[in-house]
């Protein structure tokens, strides 16, 4: 009897540590971190929300058409730990962002949480990219 009720304390410590690390998802999974891309446009809005910020930014293609990307940043408390964040992303402001281009194809859900698609979702986007963590974000007027 004591050693199915250690095993079972041991289970549950296990099982204990183990659900908040299985939680977060891999920035290499989602991103193609070996590539770096600059995204110049304006800020359509900002989403301030857990697990990642959202920035919405209209750029321009090849053809000069209007397009909206969809920008993961940074963490809701790294963000609001970057002095004068919050004040240089209103809607509006133009901004040039350094992104990592997506791995696979991604959608975001209701909760506007970035997601891996399956191969049949209509949901995907080409437009959601993650920004490169170390001063990427800069004003540009």
């Amino acid at each position: 009897m004591r050693t199915a009720f250690a095993g079972l304390v041991v289970l549950l410590a296990v099982l204990g540590w183990g659900g908040p690390a299985s939680a977060h998802h891999s920035h290499q999974l989602y991103f193609d971190t070996t590539k770096a891309v600059t995204l110049e446009g304006e800020v359509e809005r900002v989403e301030w929300i857990n697990p990642h910020i959202l920035l919405f930014l209209q750029s321009k293609n090849e053809k000069g058409e209007p397009v909206t990307w969809i920008i993961q940043g940074a963490s809701l408390n790294g963000a609001d730990r970057q002095a004068g964040l919050k004040e240089r992303l209103t809607p509006g402001a133009t901004v040039a962002v350094r992104v990592f281009p997506s791995r696979n194809p991604l959608f975001v859900n209701e909760k506007q949480t970035v997601l891996v698609t399956r191969p049949d979702d209509p949901r995907t986007s080409p437009f959601i990219v993650a920004e490169v963590r170390s001063g990427s974000l800069t004003a540009t007027s």
